[in-house]
């Protein structure tokens, strides 16, 4: 960890202070340079000062910059062409063209000229007996003119571009750095004497300096080099903690500085201050090389692999400091493309290294890097650059400015160095508004203003007292300068209305791109109502709500809570997030959240409510509530968050959320008692099925012992019961009758009733007698039924060969035994406690078993209370003596008769009275 790394206040410090010096150098060089006098004409020395006086024929073969000819092409060496090169030979004085002509014995002579007026050069060949040196001649030292600012002093002055100053002020010069120093030192306001050269002729310009003075592509340059400090100084300030910042921030304020005054420099002598200037740009211009590779090993993502080789590091210093120390006393603005040469190299080689997330994060960067260099170099202003001057190589600031954009694009997009740079969309929306609207006026003023200019190709039109006509005759000026007139007020109407079209048209395009496009209200609420009355459950009415308010409103995000009985948060939905967190604090926080909206009857914000509420609200993007209430009852909520438009809400949104609130409040309702119907669908047909289940446990067919007839039913009260009646057939010749009562009606009864049934059916697997079985059954079950459950059961294992049953009673009702051959009914009751109500000793010691032999005829009833305690409508029991009589009355038919019997002697007892209690019957005739 570095030094700024543990304290980056101190580095903030210093790039603050830096950032200052930056700043105020820039400042004090535009200064310098907008102040300075200006003539608004660039010169520079000329390429030779051997001038043509007079045109000769030449046969041209190319042009230097021009596209090379197959066949020598008929032309002219024109008056004022520059001769620069004979046969090879470099010609910079006239001497230099003599002795080049003598040094080859050539016949033909290869020329080089250069033409000022185009700022072209040629090559030409001539006979070395048709070259006319006489009409060359040597001019005095010089400046050539390349560029003339249109309109400005210069050309006001009559100068031209191609003209050759001879004199400024009356003083020759060696230079056109010494013919600038002398305008320089005129005053602002004067006027200076120019002795220009031009078609073989002397002219003398007055040229009044201009007070202030800059070209757009020098300003273009500046203004981009600005913003390179700009978005340097700020990501370095931002993120002082981060080396990545720290890198990329110094590397684009050293660029800046270097591109802010690279091209305003305007020294008329120099002074400490300038040499300062000059030696911090040369430094610059290193130094930002060298930091923006340094920044590549950690931005957009380190690259250990390249920091792991130190010397790379090492290296680039090592060569950045050089080139410094060289430029420095060379004065060499050049050096410097060593350092960036290295570092592409560095880059080019390792290039396979990089990590697919490098390679994604750096794309945009990479592309716009490279786009910057193509557009600048094969654009037209590169060719302009290249061909004309470096001044006009300010117009690729158009190109350079993309690449900190490329940066900022990139580290707002994923996030990087922990910066927000996400201009709200309320502000783009402001911005591009106004930019388009500049746009229009601008285009459309200066269509207006060159209109008058233009000639209209309009027809001869006449008009005269009573009629129109048209001829082709010639009009009189008058007679044309009003038709021209009337042509160019209905072509400014014709304008105005084209472009008051696509003005609209254009921004109803922003308009739906950062969705600003008003929508219809009553529209919005028909499409709600139906959504609405759509939906039935509580979950699909959520949803369709939220997403429907979103689409409608152009919203971020959107939520809905429904409020079961102003006591529990019952549904929440939301839209444009993962909802989960969201949902779990409603959950868990239904009292608070429905206490808080409770207070409020219209829309709230969300900083008015508790600060736990307000936090988590907030987090999630919500900034207004809706309250929904039906009959002054809390039973939703609906929740919104910012517009994708990023514009704040008006009252019309808020009343057309009002009116939602009131449409969803009866959908709500709907809801809920909707959620009710299918609960309570859902719980009878689940009770079926488990009633079929219970049903399908009960023994399915009876089995055929010899001698006996038994006949078995239960018939539950509810959907389920707590009743149970078994056959345990464990052997051929005997059969054990289970019967059984789980206290408690339902479902609950029916699952304890399905858990005894399947232990008694396990332990008798063992061939234990009643008593045991039930011993054993009461020792699995007080450990699983509750406290205030409990089962009776009665259980009796007959014995065909003995002809003897032997019984046990659980706390259940008692067996009815019926003698054939007295034609009596006792009841049978040994002692015993139900199942599940005390421990295994106590139990067993209750616990009391009989034994009984039985002859033919004879009939063993086992009933349960529902049978003995049903009553009638005046509230009389049915009781034991109706079951002995009906016994009695039946005791000659068949078990499954007896059996019918005393269900109906049940029922007509009970008449219109339900059945309260289950009821189970199961008759074992001896028969024979």
């Amino acid at each position: 960890m570095s030094y700024f790394d543990k304290r980056p206040f101190v580095f903030r410090i210093i790039t603050a202070a830096l950032l200052s010096l930056i700043v105020l150098g820039i400042g004090m060089t535009f200064y310098s340079y907008v102040s300075s006098p200006t003539d608004e004409n660039w010169f520079r020395d000329p390429p030779s000062n051997v001038y043509t006086t007079k045109s000769f024929s030449a046969a041209r073969t190319s042009s230097i910059l021009g596209n090379k000819s197959g066949s020598p092409q008929s032309d002219s060496v024109l008056v004022g062409d520059l001769l620069t090169d004979v046969n090879g030979h470099k010609v910079i004085h006239l001497d230099d063209a003599r002795e080049a002509t003598r040094a080859d014995t050539l016949s033909i002579l290869n020329l080089v000229v250069f033409r000022p007026k185009t700022n072209s050069s040629f090559h030409f060949t001539v006979s070395r007996s048709d070259f006319p040196e006489v009409l060359l001649t040597e001019l005095p030292n010089n400046a050539y003119v390349y560029e003339v600012i249109e309109g400005g002093a210069s050309d006001r002055a009559g100068m031209k571009a191609g003209d050759l100053i001879l004199r400024a002020n009356g003083k020759e010069f060696k230079d056109a750095a010494e013919a600038d120093n002398i305008l320089r030192h005129t005053q602002i306001g004067r006027t200076i004497s120019y002795e220009v050269y031009r078609d073989n002729q002397t002219y003398t310009l007055q040229v009044t300096l201009a007070r202030f003075g800059i070209p757009f592509a020098v300003l273009i340059f500046f203004l981009s080099g600005l913003s390179y400090v700009v978005i340097g100084g700020f990501i370095a300030l931002k993120r002082p903690q981060l080396k990545a910042a720290r890198l990329l921030g110094l590397a684009f304020m050293a660029l800046g500085y270097v591109f802010a005054i690279l091209l305003i420099r305007r020294d008329i002598e120099q002074t400490i201050l300038t040499t300062l200037r000059n030696i911090g740009l040369l430094v610059g211009l290193n130094f930002s090389f060298a930091a923006m590779m340094h920044a590549g090993l950690y931005f957009p993502r380190e690259r250990p692999e390249l920091l792991a080789k130190r010397w790379i590091l090492y290296t680039l210093y090592a060569i950045t400091t050089l080139s410094l120390l060289v430029g420095l006393r060379m004065q060499n603005n050049a050096l410097p493309l060593i350092v960036l040469l290295y570092g592409l190299v560095v880059f080019f080689v390792f290039r396979k290294k990089r990590s697919e997330e490098y390679k994604k994060l750096n794309r945009v960067i990479n592309w716009t890097v490279f786009l910057t260099i193509v557009l600048s170099v094969l654009s037209p202003v590169g060719i302009w650059y290249f061909r004309l001057n470096a001044n006009n190589a300010g117009y690729m600031g158009f190109f350079l400015i993309f690449i900190p954009l490329s940066y900022l694009y990139t580290i707002g997009r994923y996030r990087l160095l922990d910066l927000n740079l996400r201009v709200r969309r309320n502000i783009q929306y402001t911005l591009i508004t106004a930019v388009w609207f500049v746009v229009l006026a601008t285009v459309f003023l200066n269509i207006l203003v060159t209109l008058p200019n233009k000639d209209l190709p309009l027809p001869a039109i006449v008009l005269t007292g009573a009629s129109i006509e048209v001829t082709d005759a010639p009009l009189r000026p008058e007679q044309r300068e009003l038709i021209q007139r009337l042509g160019f007020i209905v072509l400014s109407f014709a304008v105005g209305f084209i472009f008051w079209k696509l003005g609209k048209f254009g921004q109803r395009f922003i308009d739906r791109k950062y969705f600003r496009t008003q929508y219809d209200y009553r529209r919005a609420a028909s499409e709600i109502a139906e959504v609405m009355a759509s939906k039935l459950s509580m979950v699909d009415l959520a949803r369709g709500i939220v997403e429907k308010l979103a689409e409608l409103m152009n919203l971020k995000r959107a939520g809905v809570l429904f409020f079961r009985g102003e006591q529990v948060c019952c549904c929440q939905e939301a839209y444009g997030f993962d909802g989960t967190s969201w949902k779990e604090f409603c959950l868990g926080s239904s009292t608070s959240l429905i206490a808080a909206i409770g207070k409020f009857q219209g829309e709230i914000q969300v900083d008015y409510l508790p600060p736990a509420v307000k936090e988590n609200f907030r987090q999630q993007g919500f900034h207004y509530v809706i309250p929904v209430r039906s009959k002054e009852k809390l039973v939703g909520a609906i929740l919104i968050g910012e517009k994708l438009s990023e514009a704040t809400f008006r009252q019309e949104d808020f009343a057309f959320l009002s009116a939602a609130a009131k449409q969803a409040s009866i959908s709500i309702e709907n809801a809920f008692l909707y959620e009710e119907l299918a609960e309570k669908e859902r719980l009878k047909h689940e009770l079926e099925i488990a009633r079929r289940i219970q049903l399908a446990s009960l023994p399915q067919s009876t089995p055929k012992i010899p001698g006996l007839d038994i006949s078995g039913i239960s018939i539950p009260a509810l959907e389920v019961g707590g009743d149970f009646f078994d056959y345990l057939n464990g052997e051929t010749n005997g059969l054990m009758v289970i019967v059984g009562d789980v206290s408690g009606k339902g479902t609950s009864a029916a699952l304890y009733m399905s858990k005894v049934q399947g232990i008694l059916r396990s332990l008798h697997e063992f061939h234990l007698s009643p008593s045991e079985l039930f011993t054993r059954a009461n020792r699995l079950l007080c450990h699983d039924l509750e406290k205030r459950s409990f089962v009776t059961v009665l259980g009796a294992q007959f014995n065909v060969s003995t002809r003897n049953v032997t019984f046990a009673r659980a706390g259940h009702l008692p067996l009815f035994h019926y003698s054939a051959r007295g034609g009596t009914v006792r009841t049978l009751t040994p002692k015993g406690l139900g199942l599940g109500l005390n421990d295994e000793g106590l139990f067993a010691a209750e616990l009391k078993e009989l034994s009984l032999s039985y002859e033919p005829g004879d009939i063993l009833v086992f009933v349960t209370d529902g049978v003995t305690e049903a009553h009638n409508p005046s509230g009389e029991l049915f009781g034991d003596e109706r079951v002995v009589a009906s016994v009695r009355e039946h005791a000659l038919k068949p078990a499954a008769e007896i059996q019918e019997a005393l269900l109906r002697a049940v029922k007509e007892f009970s008449a219109e009275t339900s059945q309260h209690d289950d009821e189970t019957v199961v008759i074992v005739k001896v028969s024979g």
